[in-house]
């Protein structure tokens, strides 16, 4: 066994352990009490830190007993084969208590050994603007308007305040778990497992600080980050000898990563894609196991669709380590690509350099190696002699003449429809996705996340306001005797200090309003304290005065990119993807018919002996569809169909048993041939309820920068619009800085699902494409009459290729409490010079003139910054319309347009009495002429004539009608519109829909 992870595998007990104490060191946040006591209006004092001398707080579970138990003395300390343990050695911790006492810098009694490797941990990982933002009862919320935020400032109740009773669980919970680890004297992958999934499930249900705007990061943010940065911290340690890591420790990152798309775009039917995924998914949890648990030197911090990313030790044979762990990974490897393991060649006290990480791994799988190419290579040769066919889903391997798959992906295959018998709830099926016209939706949405990765977009955001410390800062004169009137003057004082000014007492009372303490030196005392915790590591760097003052300011007063903030920022988006757009939207979705999530089981005469879990095709009376075994000694069989389908979309499920029963069918095996036998059903009935109330969608992948979802394309665009409407909500404050990419694929169950696949990915790869800023003129702000601090914005893009309408967005400058306005996030990128005249309002967030502007103060004829949010609609004809399928990309903002144009077609032909016939011509007509003749005058005139003759619509007395019909006809929109509603959906408009 290799030296370096042999020392990790040797040493894993005290490694996991001090894991464990990085993650106890924070539980005594997990109470009401510590959110009450932070409350503006509090009259009650609380140390967390303190909990291990208070039984109350562990309500009789007997875990404070458990955390001091000297037994921990000798487990956490005995580590193995040190060259140079130093103060590991000297200064010993005694218990898990001493991790809660001691994991912050303290001048009386300062943190030593494994303690002073867990104080730096945390000190980066909570960041500068938690020591400074909100001094005093700035910041603190009221104790009945006490609020969690997402990463993006939208704020929502805290769960524990709801239910108390969740801590003493967590407590039971915990005991239980550490009291194995006790009798064990050593820590097993299970209960390892275990304690880090009960973290991860309670954590979060509390905010680790409570003051606005750091409201956001919440407990299991902090704790997990921290545990993984003292972890790989120690991991480096015990390789490379003890050193200070005060303000030194750094770490880099370790990424595996495979193109998953291009693996789940393999598959011929949706079992190959799950199949893939499940795979992918052991695959990542069994590198894991290695990363985390057998040679521990980090734990997960990112995964997406490009891989999997790990905290990683900066060692100094760094080279050593990824070889080694390269010979480990490669015998996980039971895909079909080859892994690609590399690890940051810049080192960081942070994540930014994730974002170029990722940005590179992006580059490295583009063309993806194949796993095994000698064998690869060898099944060619074979398919020469034998004339047998290469397998239609892998690529690579042979498969039996009659079969469509190789014996590896027929494998996969049926692993996926066995597990699905278990747990029928959640369809495999597309037959049962499909709507009663035969049709599917892929929907899907991406992220643009790498400027919040790298932290570049976290600067935009503010962690207190110049004008809030300036007005707390004149009652104490500080202010006035100083002259400070502006930022400028501030960054100015600064410099002269930096430049060896005198440190009076007025200079010292202005380092006081900031951090608590007058300090006897502003080099030893102030700045190397903030510095040290400066998580993208530039202030250390940083030798020019002028440049030490600007990077001061920029410290003092604006939220930090620090390793938690920004998992926060990425965790946001997966939670809205998880949590809003499957467990919400779509679980929670208005099903209109109770047949639509019915089954059928019958039993087929004779018995056809197809294995329990594989399909077959059978024909009834020219109905065709694919029932799954589910006993194969009673010939039992389920329907895997929309009954709307089977029923001819009108009959109820008993009609639908009564058509069936006694009817003689063909019937077709996995082999293309159609059986002579003669078939009958027998016995159909409604299935068990075990196999009833499906959910007619099938979840392709939850990323935090993307999804894909199967769902019945007759629904696609209603749940597409309450994506976009619940994204506007909680999205509301970055909406120009963080765009929703989505898109909608439409096809026919029968189309191949690779095709579909296929099209997703190129539309994902086009979204990348089009990210590149724009820029917009400003046309009108308002206030939103129904909701109080929210303004309606207007505006105009130049991009001519984008937009040539009007786009509005409501953008909230609100927090959970009514009284308290939010005056950190909601700020817009801007180009008027001409704002240093609205200074208070605004500031340059990168140091080179890039100002943004607080959305309260922006004005008509601004120039403002977005990233552009894209939207695609579309139905797959033919395979070769996946080609063209980043064709034509729209605002976002259209999902509105097209909602509403819908509805004036339906108020049309309700109110003016005309027929579906009427529609048609309108549509093509005018469409016919826009694309041969373009949109000049004439075609306006003609489009005008045509709105009037046809649609009867007049101009003069149904001006906004009139415009939106004409504007939409011209842009494109209403053939989108009538292509989706009447063609794809099947919609006659004034008929009611069932």
């Amino acid at each position: 066994m290799s030296n370096i992870l042999e020392k990790h595998e040797q040493n894993r007990t005290q490694i996991l352990l001090v894991e464990i104490g990085a993650y106890l060191h924070i539980i005594g946040r997990f109470t009401e009490k510590f959110i009450n006591a932070q409350a503006k209006d509090s009259q009650v004092s609380y140390k967390y830190q303190n909990i291990c001398d208070n039984r109350n707080f562990f309500e009789g579970t007997g875990l404070d007993v458990l955390l001091k138990d000297n037994i921990w003395s000798s487990l956490l300390n005995s580590f193995t084969d040190l060259n140079n343990p130093g103060k590991l050695e000297t200064n010993k911790v005694n218990n898990f208590c001493d991790f809660i006492k001691k994991h912050t810098w303290s001048k009386n009694q300062p943190e030593e050994g494994l303690c002073r490797i867990l104080a730096d941990a945390h000190g980066i990982v909570s960041g500068i603007d938690k020591g400074l933002a909100g001094m005093g009862d700035k910041g603190k919320q009221r104790k009945e308007y006490t609020f969690k935020a997402n990463a993006f400032g939208y704020e929502e109740e805290i769960e524990l305040l709801k239910d108390p009773g969740l801590k003493k669980e967590l407590l039971c919970k915990l005991k239980e778990i550490i009291e194995r680890i006790k009798q064990n004297g050593n820590i097993s992958f299970e209960d390892y497992q275990d304690l880090s999934s009960t973290f991860k499930k309670y954590y979060p249900k509390t905010i680790g600080e409570t003051r606005r705007p750091i409201n956001e990061i919440t407990l299991y943010d902090y704790a997990y980050s921290i545990a993984s940065l003292t972890k790989s911290n120690l991991a480096k340690i015990i390789i490379d000898g003890w050193y200070d890591p005060k303000g030194q420790s750094k770490w880099r990152i370790l990424r595996i990563n495979i193109d998953v798309l291009g693996l789940l775009s393999k598959g011929l039917k949706i079992g190959d894609i799950l199949g893939y995924k499940k795979e992918i998914d052991e695959v990542f949890s069994a590198i894991r196991k290695i990363i985390e648990y057998d040679y521990p030197i980090g734990n997960e911090i990112y995964r997406d669709s490009t891989g999997i990313y790990f905290s990683c030790p900066n060692l100094k044979d760094i080279n050593g380590l990824l070889k080694e762990l390269k010979e480990k990974l490669k015998q996980l490897n039971v895909l079909d690509f080859v892994f690609q393991v590399n690890i940051s060649e810049e080192e960081s006290r942070s994540m930014v350099v994730l974002a170029n990480d990722r940005e590179k791994s992006l580059k490295e799988i583009v063309f993806p190696q194949l796993n095994d190419i000698g064998n690869i290579v060898s099944e060619f040769e074979k398919s020469k002699q034998t004339g047998n066919e290469i397998c239609q889903v892998c690529r690579i391997r042979l498969k039996p003449e009659k079969d469509d798959r190789c014996e590896k992906c027929k494998e996969r295959y049926q692993k996926r429809a066995l597990e699905w018998i278990e747990n029928p709830k959640n369809t495999i099926w597309l037959d049962e996705v499909a709507d009663k016209n035969d049709r599917l939706a892929l929907i899907l949405g991406a992220f643009e996340l790498k400027n919040w990765l790298n932290g570049n977009l976290i600067d935009t955001f503010l962690s207190q306001r110049f004008e809030e410390w300036e007005k707390e800062n004149n009652n104490n004169r500080i202010c006035q005797q100083l002259n400070i009137q502006s930022i400028g003057h501030l960054e100015n004082i600064f410099k002269s200090l930096f430049n060896g000014a005198n440190l009076s007492n007025d200079y010292k009372k202005l380092i006081e309003s900031f951090v608590g303490y007058k300090p006897n030196n502003f080099i030893q005392d102030f700045w190397y304290p903030i510095a040290e915790r400066d998580a993208t590591g530039k202030a250390l760097e940083i030798s020019d005065s002028s440049e030490k003052a600007k990077h001061l300011i920029k410290l003092l007063f604006r939220k930090h990119p620090s390793f938690a903030r920004i998992r926060r920022c990425w965790e946001t988006t997966h939670e809205f993807i998880t949590e809003t757009v499957y467990d919400e939207i779509l679980k929670n979705y208005n099903r209109r018919d109770n047949i639509r999530t019915r089954r059928i089981q019958f039993k087929i005469s004779p018995n056809p002996e197809i294995p329990i879990s594989a399909t077959c095709d059978i024909d009834i009376d020219g109905v065709r569809f694919s029932p799954v075994c589910i006993d194969k000694d009673q010939g039992l069989f389920v329907t895997t169909i929309n009954l709307q389908i089977l029923g001819n979309k009108e009959k109820s499920i008993d009609e639908i048993i009564k058509w069936m029963n006694g009817k003689e069918i063909k019937l077709k095996k996995e082999v293309n041939i159609w059986l002579n036998k003669k078939f009958r059903i027998i016995d159909a009935k409604p299935a068990n309820d075990k196999y009833q109330n499906y959910l007619p969608f099938i979840k392709i992948y939850d990323f935090p920068d993307q999804f894909m979802v199967l769902v019945p394309a007759y629904d696609a665009f209603d749940i597409a619009k309450k994506i976009f409407e619940e994204y506007e909500v909680q999205f509301s404050k970055v909406r120009d800085r963080l765009p929703l990419h989505l898109g909608i694929i439409a096809f026919h169950r029968r189309t191949p699902l690779y095709v579909a696949m296929d099209a997703g990915k190129r539309l994902i790869d086009a979204f990348r494409r089009k990210s590149n800023s724009l820029k917009a003129k400003v046309i009108s702000i308002t206030n939103d009459d129904q909701l109080k601090k929210h303004k309606i914005l207007t505006f105009k893009p130049e991009d001519e290729n984008y937009t040539s309408d009007y786009i509005t967005w409501k953008i909230s400058y609100a927090t959970g409490d009514p009284e308290q306005e939010d005056n950190w996030h909601p700020y817009i990128r801007v180009e008027n010079p001409e704002l240093i005249c609205r200074e208070t309002c605004s500031f340059d967030y990168t140091g080179q003139n890039n100002y943004v502007i607080h959305v309260k103060k922006l004005k008509e004829e601004d120039t403002i910054l977005f990233e552009p949010a894209y939207f695609k609609m579309i139905f797959l004809e033919n395979n070769a319309d996946r080609f063209r399928v980043d064709e034509n990309l729209r605002p976002l903002d259209d999902i509105r347009k097209l909602d509403e144009l819908w509805k004036d077609i339906e108020d049309i032909v309700k109110k003016k009495g005309i027929g579906i016939a009427q529609i048609y011509a309108f549509w093509q007509e005018t469409e016919k002429r826009r694309k041969d003749y373009g949109t000049d005058s004439i075609w306006g005139n003609f489009v005008k004539t045509c709105i009037t003759n046809i649609l009867k619509i007049k101009e003069n007395f149904e001006q906004e009608l009139f415009n939106r019909i004409f504007y939409s006809t011209k842009t494109g929109l209403l053939d989108l519109c009538l292509n989706w509603n009447l063609q794809v959906r099947k919609i006659k408009p004034g008929k009611k829909e069932e």
